[in-house]
C-alpha cells in the first residue's frame, strides 16, 4: 500500500458520503434543536454520520489489503 492510498480513499469518502459537510450540518441542527428544548436522540444520526463512513473505510483497506499484491 503506497502512500496516496489513505490519501485518495480519504477524498472519495468525503466526497461520497459528505464527511465535510454532514457533522457542520448535523451541528446546527442539534444545537437548533438543543436551543429549543427538542430531546436529542442520538442513535441513528450519530451512526449514519461516524459510523458507516468508517465501516466504509474499513472494508474498503480490509479488501484492498487481501487482494493487493
Amino acid at each position: 500500500m503506497d502512500a496516496w492510498t489513505p490519501v485518495l480513499l480519504t477524498a472519495l469518502m468525503a466526497g461520497v458520503m459528505g464527511w465535510g459537510m454532514t457533522p457542520v450540518v448535523n451541528c446546527i441542527l442539534w444545537y437548533c434543536d438543543w436551543r429549543e428544548g427538542t430531546p436529542l436522540d442520538w442513535g441513528l444520526e450519530v451512526a449514519f454520520t461516524i459510523a458507516v463512513p468508517f465501516a466504509w473505510i474499513f472494508s474498503l483497506l480490509e479488501i484492498f489489503l487481501l487482494y493487493h499484491n
